[in-house]
């Protein structure tokens, strides 16, 4: 499998990722349960590495479009600073999601705190991570674009 393909194949996951982890971090958040909580957090981890292998194989996708009709590096800049910003989100999140399972197996008292902000980001990073999906969309599906591109 090429890196083009596995961009490809595995783009949407942190999407859909982030945006389910999301609401089971919510459902958890208001049934006060740890154990969906902790079923988030795996979500977002998943979505976190999946977000990583994707954008280390953007470079291969880059180089099998770049000279096709209607692609624009202008396109594809824009979807990899979108890309770039979303990764340090999603990272951040993950982190966030990381510290919450160590506080909490260790009983501080500040996980509500961490797991307030673990969501902040989360919601924060599953609007960027669309942004940059859309921008990525938009490189080869010209019927999504703007009318300026």
């Amino acid at each position: 499998m090429t890196g083009a393909q596995i961009h490809l194949a595995l783009n949407h996951f942190p999407i859909a990722g982030t945006i389910l982890a999301l609401l089971v971090l919510v459902w958890g958040l208001f049934s006060k349960k740890d154990q969906i909580k902790t079923v988030g957090i795996g979500l977002l981890l998943v979505s976190s590495i999946t977000a990583f292998i994707v954008a280390n194989s953007g470079d291969s996708a880059e180089e099998i479009v770049e000279h096709k009709p209607l692609v624009t590096k202008e396109l594809i800049h824009e979807h990899e600073e979108a890309a770039d910003r979303a990764m340090i989100a999603i990272q951040l999140t993950a982190v966030l999601g990381i510290a919450w399972l160590i506080a909490n197996k260790l009983q501080k008292g500040y996980q509500s705190k961490i797991f307030a902000a673990m969501i902040l980001t989360n919601v924060i990073s599953a609007g960027m991570i669309a942004d940059a999906a859309h921008k990525g969309g938009q490189i080869r599906h010209d019927e999504i674009r703007s009318e300026k591109k």
